[in-house]
């Protein structure tokens, strides 16, 4: 590779920076390049528009191998680099093609794309293309601002001027006609432009928009208002009913948006949307998406059983991944391939990594009803800790830690090629769904619970921010570790289960008084109450439950176990909202209904009280209350 220099970044931050500085980057990032089989090729990489242009811009990124070796597969991963800081935001992977759409800082940044032959088991890697682009800005001058359309009609670019170091800068908007209004995460002052994406707004509305600066002993600072009229919804928009059951009181009005991670059911094609509390729509994702995390900041992770996306609330993607290259990695560290992804989790942890899950199957000839002559195919799950290059730092198998033997509490099943599960082998037409684990969450104690629906179990695995050897520390739910003190009198079906969650979703530590055992935690979860529904005469509703956890003394306190007036068999979501000395929970029961499906978002008081529900036509994943688009209510 040819090595020049070239200057990076503005101001003060410019800096002389080698295109081998670049590549050694990448090198750090991926596998070590193997040129044992030198080829007559190169990459061109090149910009669907030419350089500079505006932030908010959108740019397709093309890399193009010249001179192919006929009938081989290449595979392509792009970055993007300014001020010294290299971001992957496609790991490789065969599409050769990435839209980038930057919008928080102007300046020169380099794009590289690496491309790999992938035909054989001994990997090609080729000489690093890179291209230098330059994003301008809308604002430049001390106290000035723009606004701009998006693609996305109910999303504005407000543009920000640069501030004082130390200091932070947010949107504050409303409706012309309002006096409440809404605020934009806050982002930090620099000599450079601060951009937000503004979300959150009605169709067809005009709306006022200003800048706020704050800071330590500053008293602050605002700016002119601008005018913004969003736009209407497409006409490709899905058609969407939304019923306000139960209206809210004014103490939601802290919580005044409801996003529903609605998934489409086939014929149906439906979009996630987030509504306001009478079921106006506020935002939506252009299209189809599984949506599993709203992160802070306002951005969302998406995934299927082979690609992991997050996207920003204009609908861009920003960054992707793949169980393919994933696998690589995993075996390179001495860990077992995934079969797929497990598309149910996705977290950004507050040290920038992210965790995922993954599925993998077992043939058993002997564990869950399997014989030498008729073996069964069992799914388990992984836990994948990756840094923000997606990069593996730490995986748990579960087939190392938990005990094969004990069988899903209903005998759930997956079929090839349905909906809910992960893939599996081909050699089976169905196999046992032994754990389905659908939540994952970092502790204080920097452990992870995982909540493994078809174990009717929350177990928690020894992470210890990435020193941990995953072995089982508890396990809560029927017939594990824990005691409830405070059983209720009247039960149904089994006594020892009835209390308990079963199938659950979401169950989320939402508060811990200190980073170790001792002290109070407290746990919401959305019981979907499948078993206690079967072992009583198929009759009971899902609940929503609020608990006190003391976890040294293996304890459980019900402080809330609310009917929800419906039974959702599966899916769902969980939350406190606390509002100062008011504190409620809010629940998505999301699967109601067949043939018309239906899903709810209820919200109730710590007595088990409905104080607020909105129902709409179609099911939901998980549904969240949420103060803003910018911050989730999820730990």
């Amino acid at each position: 590779m040819s090595r020049f220099l070239f200057l990076l970044g503005r101001g003060s931050m410019a800096r002389l920076i080698s295109i081998a500085s670049i590549a050694l980057i990448f090198m750090l990032l991926s596998p070590a390049p193997n040129f044992a089989q030198a080829a007559p090729v190169s990459i061109a990489l090149t910009p669907s528009v030419a350089s500079p242009q505006m932030l908010g811009t959108s740019i397709v990124w093309t890399a193009t191998v010249v001179n192919p070796v006929p009938g081989d597969t290449y595979d392509y991963q792009f970055a993007i680099s300014i001020n010294g800081n290299i971001q992957v935001v496609r790991d490789a992977g065969v599409a050769n093609t990435f839209t980038w759409v930057p919008y928080t800082v102007e300046g020169l940044y380099w794009v590289v794309v690496r491309v790999r032959d992938i035909t054989s088991p001994t990997r090609i890697v080729y000489p690093y293309a890179a291209a230098i682009y330059q994003i301008m800005p809308w604002v430049t001058t001390a106290g000035g601002s723009a606004v701009n359309p998006t693609a996305n009609p109910l999303v504005a670019l407000f543009s920000g001027p640069p501030c004082t170091a130390g200091h932070f800068l947010l949107v504050r908007f409303q409706k012309v006609t309002d006096t409440v209004s809404s605020t934009t995460n806050s982002v930090s002052c620099s000599q450079f432009s601060a951009n937000f994406y503004v979300a959150g707004m009605l169709p067809l509305t005009q709306y006022l928009m200003h800048w706020e600066e704050f800071g330590p002993g500053f008293a602050g600072s605002v700016g002119p208002n601008l005018t913004f009229t969003t736009g209407a919804l497409p006409a490709s928009f899905p058609t969407l009913n939304f019923n306000v059951n139960v209206p809210p009181t004014p103490n939601d009005a802290l919580y005044p948006f409801v996003f529903f991670h609605l998934f489409a059911v086939y014929p149906n094609v439906i979009w996630p949307v987030a509504t306001d509390l009478s079921g106006n729509i506020a935002w939506f994702y252009p299209g189809p998406l599984f949506i599993t995390r709203v992160e802070p900041g306002g951005n969302y992770f998406s995934m299927t059983n082979q690609i992991l996306s997050e996207y920003d609330l204009a609908g861009n993607e920003i960054l992707e991944t793949n169980a393919s290259i994933l696998n690589e990695q995993l075996v390179a560290q001495g860990y077992p391939p995934m079969t797929s992804f497990n598309s149910h989790e996705t977290r950004r942890l507050p040290n920038g990594n992210i965790l995922i899950l993954g599925a993998r199957d077992v043939s058993s000839t002997s564990a869950q009803g399997g014989t030498p002559t008729a073996p069964v195919d069992i799914i388990g799950d992984m836990v994948l800790i990756l840094d923000h290059n997606m990069q593996l730092l730490w995986a748990w198998d579960s087939f190392a830690h938990q005990d094969i033997t004990r069988a899903a509490t209903l005998g759930d099943i997956c079929l090839q090629g349905s909906g809910g599960c992960p893939a599996f082998s081909s050699s089976f037409t169905q196999a046992n769904d032994w754990l389905h684990t659908n939540f994952a969450q970092v502790t204080a104690d920097g452990n992870i619970i995982l909540s493994e629906r078809s174990q009717d179990w929350v177990v928690k695995i020894n992470y210890s921010n990435g020193a941990g050897d995953g072995s089982v520390l508890w396990r809560l739910g029927a017939f594990g570790d824990f005691n409830i003190i405070n059983p209720p009198s009247v039960t149904c079906g089994d006594p020892n289960v009835f209390p308990w969650f079963t199938h659950q979703h979401d169950a989320a530590i939402e508060f811990e008084s200190n980073t170790d055992a001792t002290g109070i935690k407290i746990m919401t979860v959305f019981d979907d109450g499948n078993l206690r529904y079967s072992q009583c005469g198929n009759m009971g509703d899902s609940r929503g439950m609020v608990l006190f956890m003391g976890e040294a003394a293996r304890t459980i306190y019900i402080q809330t176990s609310a009917d929800l007036g419906g039974y959702s068999f599966a899916v769902g979501s969980s939350q406190l909202l606390p509002n100062g000395a008011s504190v409620t929970a809010s629940y998505d029961n999301g699967l109601q209904g067949s043939p018309a499906p239906f899903s709810q978002a209820t919200e109730v008081d710590l007595g088990g009280n409905i104080v607020y529900q909105l129902q709409a036509d179609h099911w939901s994943y998980r549904t969240y209350r949420m103060q803003n688009l910018y911050t989730p209510t999820i730990p």
